[in-house]
């Protein structure tokens, strides 16, 4: 991509103006800030979030506005972002996607990024500080899950109750963890391979587009974890954990903190898709060239 944005930023908004218009000014004060490109996705909000947004970014030259007819989900208003901006523009060195109740912590994170080899890696996962425990939520998944793991994600969403108290309880169970691997403070500051990544966060290299990598919007929301690690897998590119790169994370500000029973229907379709596609014999990127065009 020669004299054009070395980085492309996609955030969705669905009726959160106000979390939208949080993240496009933390964007703004980014050192570096005109060599990125802002695309934000209204996903048919119909509240007038399209129009606040527009008003207050119409100074903006290197931010772009999408207004989708339809709620497409998080994934899939990305792709669609994606899509338009790849066939007039092309691949930028780094793509982040990213939920919109994001906030940068320090201003030189555009320097930190753009100083890093996007052909070294397939993605990078920053430190993701959430706002409900104060700590790093990468990595999400060190190793890829074995059959045991997956079926305990079966478990925890196999009722509405389940699911509900596991999320209540998520946090606390976090602060635990952390607490108790206090003492490997200086490895986790490391940078390192794992699995996959935060979904709130994620920096796609210009690698992962260029060896066939796509986002698959197969799911509505949740679960996009699972596709954007088994896609590295079988592309034999890294996910690195980066903690020199560090945003702020107001987490469930889109989706609640306590799971409404359409939050846990998608979150169970997620699932069910992730592991239906990326898990069972035979299945896999068999529909790559399908999806990535459609």
């Amino acid at each position: 991509m020669n004299g054009g944005p070395k980085a492309l930023l996609v955030t969705v908004n669905f009726r959160q103006a106000e979390c939208t218009l949080r993240l496009l000014n933390s964007v703004c004060q980014l050192d570096g800030f005109a060599s990125c490109h802002l695309v934000i996705v209204d996903n048919d909000s119909g509240d007038g979030s399209a129009e606040r947004i527009r008003q207050a970014a119409s100074s903006l030259s290197n931010l772009e506005l999408l207004e989708s007819p339809s709620n497409r989900g998080y994934f899939g208003g990305a792709k669609w972002a994606l899509d338009h901006y790849f066939a007039r523009h092309g691949i930028p060195d780094w793509v982040i996607v990213c939920n919109n109740d994001i906030v940068f912590d320090s201003p030189d994170f555009l320097d930190t990024l753009l100083a890093r080899d996007p052909r070294a890696q397939g993605i990078l996962a920053p430190a993701v500080i959430s706002g409900l425990t104060g700590f790093d939520s990468n990595p999400l998944i060190v190793k890829r899950p074995g059959r045991i793991r997956t079926l305990r994600y079966r478990f925890l969403l196999s009722t509405y109750r389940v699911a509900w108290c596991t999320q209540w309880l998520a946090p606390l169970v976090r602060k635990g963890r952390h607490r108790l691997h206090k003492g490997r403070s200086s490895r986790l500051n490391a940078r390192t391979q794992i699995y996959a990544p935060h979904g709130s966060f994620v920096i796609f290299s210009r690698r992962f587009f260029e060896a066939g990598g796509f986002i698959d919007d197969g799911c509505f929301l949740y679960a996009e974890e699972f596709g954007v690690a088994e896609m590295c897998l079988r592309l034999g590119l890294p996910i690195i954990h980066d903690p020199e790169l560090r945003v702020s994370h107001n987490d469930n500000q889109t989706t609640g903190r306590m799971l409404s029973r359409r939050g846990y229907l998608l979150q169970r379709e997620g699932l069910k898709y992730a592991l239906g596609k990326y898990f069972q014999s035979g299945l896999g990127m068999r529909d790559r060239s399908s999806r990535s065009s459609s």
